[in-house]
């Protein structure tokens, strides 16, 4: 397989918030579990998201997972397009849709090339999933051409110099003895599908140059506190940690 083929099957047999093994039949309390679990350990979604502020607007999902955030749009009054390269994520997303009654257009669909017009979207939203692809500068290039002007963007992406990138390095580096490893070789080969990439602001801002009044920041997340997959310490230590260690790197900005 080549790296695209091996990324979509990663997230084929892992579509983003499943947890487990699926069951031989979904219902709502399936989602339901996963979208409390994914809510209650990233809870600053709502505030960086504003999903209210997209009632009536054209919403365009880059990387739709399972659904969650697409819900709270359609709830919201978004008129939403959800893709997604993984095809086992857009039918759990579909059947997401199908128990909360919304509606979505929500489709297998590579982000690096997408079927839509030019200026189409008021918002594109992607959350964890650009810095998945063999080429983030096509994925972000698509992004820019199928927004409207003056549209916004709202991505978050990873990054590398983060609590996370240093339980990478722990684990990867300095364990296996290897202290000289680079980061960015770290989460390419060890975080989530191969292929993943982390940037620091400076790249993010570089890559993304092509919006105006982009604004860069970094969020503490729970996984920046993990002690084991699903232990991690108390929420009031983030407090305590400066923002740019963040494994969160949230981008905003128009066209």
């Amino acid at each position: 397989m080549n790296l695209k083929e091996k990324i979509q099957s990663f997230w084929n047999k892992k579509p983003c918030g499943t947890f487990g093994d699926f069951p031989d039949k979904y219902d709502r309390e399936y989602f339901e579990n996963i979208r409390r679990r994914r809510y209650s350990l990233e809870p600053f979604i709502f505030q960086i998201a504003n999903f209210n502020a997209a009632k009536g607007k054209k919403v365009l999902e880059i990387g739709c997972g399972i659904g969650n955030d697409g819900i709270e749009f359609a709830k919201a009054g978004a008129i939403y397009t959800g893709i997604d390269l993984s095809s086992k994520s857009v039918d759990l997303c579909k059947e997401n849709f199908s128990f909360e009654n919304l509606v979505g257009n929500i489709t297998n669909v590579d982000g690096e090339n997408l079927p839509f017009e030019d200026n189409v979207f008021d918002i594109i939203y992607s959350w964890g999933v650009i810095h998945h692809a063999p080429s983030m500068k096509n994925m972000i290039k698509e992004a820019y051409r199928v927004l409207k002007p003056e549209g916004k963007i709202i991505i978050m992406i990873y990054n590398r110099y983060s609590l996370v990138g240093l339980q990478l390095y722990i684990l990867h580096g300095l364990l296996k003895l290897k202290p000289f490893v680079k980061w960015n070789k770290l989460f390419y080969n060890y975080h989530e599908s191969i292929g993943t990439r982390a940037l620091t602001d400076i790249e993010a801002k570089k890559m993304f140059c092509c919006f105006k009044d982009l604004e860069v920041f970094n969020v503490i997340t729970p996984y920046d506190l993990r002690l084991s997959r699903n232990m991690f310490m108390p929420k009031i230590f983030s407090k305590l940690i400066p923002s740019c260690f963040g494994f969160f790197k949230i981008l905003k900005g128009k066209k």
